[in-house]
């Protein structure tokens, strides 16, 4: 049978051949999801509704997959709701062909988190118990000091300050400019390379938001999306974590401190912060997030999640000037 991808009629000859689900019908695509990095289908089958995936046939994609499932495994055992990889006829959890390779995992009828009280303490103890459970487990190699959010970087905060500036070139824009440099200046030193010893360091998610924990309601049914798991600060899962579901969406002081207060307790139920970890925790909030609305203010036409670069420069003001107060709560106390 040729293994060149030529139509999704091929993937579900595929799986009938290696998998035993009885009736497998043609898969169709998995609609709202992002087909970027691999190929994303369903597949409907006497034996259940299934997601199938295809990826290159290549040594790190091979060796990524193998550390994938047995994280999934890993996790199920322990009590972390994920998708269930199908295993193939002869056992295996995926099937290798010629050039390219096909994953079944479960199919999960769910929604992404919607933020309130109840779903903020099951994903802030599911973080937590995700860093516990995963303690000593073998991970890829990788240099566990670089962090993707130490740093905004420059030349794309400065485009998206030109952004707000042919918006609205007065001194307002250009105030909110200065506050956020200054937050930039005090996060670097938090955040500094010789300081980020002092972080516990393990296997984290890699990419924690919302569109990766898919609830039913207010049940988590499976943790997602597997693939930037590996060794890692905890802080930048947990800055994830804030940045994504406390911060990003409101600019209520009170909001911000019950969400994030409501996320943090029930994250230390299964894993302390360190003091170091929660002085430095709020400036990688920031650097998170001012680096994700940047970066996507031109990728998205100007406009993020409805606001435009004057107002999200404005809005960042406000979230920053929070954040610097809570890392200076917890270095000197009140």
């Amino acid at each position: 049978m040729s293994t060149q991808l030529t139509g999704l009629e091929l993937v579900g000859d595929i799986i009938r051949e290696h998998y035993d689900l009885g009736e497998v019908q043609t898969p169709r695509p998995l609609e709202g999801t992002h087909q970027r990095r691999h190929r994303k289908m369903v597949v409907e089958t006497s034996s259940g509704v299934f997601v199938a995936k295809t990826y290159k046939n290549d040594p790190v994609t091979i060796d990524a997959l193998y550390f994938q499932h047995h994280l999934s495994h890993h996790l199920e055992q322990n009590g972390l709701p994920v998708a269930h990889i199908q295993p193939t006829r002869d056992g295996r959890t995926f099937v290798i062909l010629d050039t390219w390779c096909l994953e079944l995992q479960e199919f999960i009828d769910g929604h992404c988190m919607f933020v309130n009280s109840v779903t903020l303490e099951i994903s802030g103890s599911a973080l937590g118990r995700f860093h516990q459970v995963c303690q000593g487990i073998p991970v890829p190699p990788r240099d566990t000091r670089k962090w993707r959010f130490s740093e905004v970087p420059r030349d794309i905060f400065e485009r998206f300050y030109a952004m707000a500036l042919q918006e609205r070139n007065d001194a307002t824009v250009k105030g909110h400019y200065e506050n956020l440099n200054l937050f930039l200046k005090q996060a670097s030193e938090a955040l500094d390379i010789d300081k980020r010893y002092a972080f516990e360091t393990g296997l984290i998610h890699g990419d924690w938001h919302g569109g990766n924990l898919l609830f039913q309601g207010d049940q988590l049914k499976a943790i997602i999306d597997l693939e930037f798991a590996g060794d890692g600060c905890y802080l930048e899962d947990i800055s994830y974590a804030v940045s994504n579901l406390c911060i990003r969406t409101t600019t209520s002081i009170e909001k911000m401190a019950f969400r994030t207060q409501t996320l943090l307790n029930a994250y230390e139920r299964h894993r302390t912060l360190s003091y170091a970890e929660r002085v430095a925790l709020y400036y990688a909030v920031g650097i998170k997030h001012i680096t994700t609305v940047a970066y996507q203010t031109p990728q998205q036409g100007g406009r993020v999640a409805g606001y435009t670069p004057a107002q999200w420069i404005a809005i960042l003001d406000i979230q920053t000037r929070w954040l610097a107060e809570q890392s200076s709560k917890a270095r000197w106390g009140g």
